[in-house]
């Protein structure tokens, strides 16, 4: 192998590329140096794209919509046929942004998963209530006189009681008394 100088210009690593009859390079550049994309490899990953990852969305969504109920049961436990009710007694509440002018009285049904359930949120209640307190406390009167506001507010609140207990058992949630003043 001979051997270079810095200064030599004619080493390998320093050799021109050599042009084809063509005028391409031999070493996959083109005419502005840069390398060169065949289109057919763009084409490809849409077709893939097509070909391939929709339908198995598609698939997916299909089965997940028709096989709820089950995968729901396997993933998160059946309900049981067994439901609870329990009531939790009035909770009072001054809404957001009333300087304590205004109060709200709340009294909530659940329907519960099992009596198990029923157990943990009597063992939890103390911090149950002052978890609805809270939501309550953060909640400003408007939001809480709409219809749409109140259905927000279940959902919330049911979060809330599950994540009190450690257990995804609330399967409803009732306003038994509902006052705001």
């Amino acid at each position: 192998m001979p051997a270079y100088s810095k200064d030599d210009q004619t080493g390998p690593a320093n050799k021109p590329a050599v042009e084809q009859e063509n005028g391409e390079k031999q070493n996959g550049e083109n005419e502005n140096g840069n390398k060169q994309s065949s289109k057919f490899l763009i084409a490809g990953k849409y077709f893939l794209l097509v070909v391939l990852v929709l339908p198995l969305g598609g698939a997916a969504y299909f089965l997940v919509d028709k096989f709820y109920e089950d995968i729901y049961g396997v993933t998160l436990g059946r309900p049981s046929d067994n439901t609870v009710t329990y009531v939790i007694d009035e909770i009072i509440a001054n809404p957001a942004g009333t300087n304590a002018s205004r109060f709200m009285v709340v009294e909530i049904g659940l329907v519960l998963s099992s009596r198990r359930e029923a157990d943990l949120v009597d063992e939890n209640l103390m911090q149950i209530k002052d978890r609805i307190n809270e939501v309550l406390s953060t909640k400003t009167v408007n939001e809480l006189i709409h219809t749409e506001g109140r259905n927000e507010l279940r959902v919330e609140l049911a979060e809330e009681i599950n994540q009190a207990i450690g257990v995804r058992s609330v399967r409803n949630l009732y306003f038994i008394k509902y006052v705001i003043q």
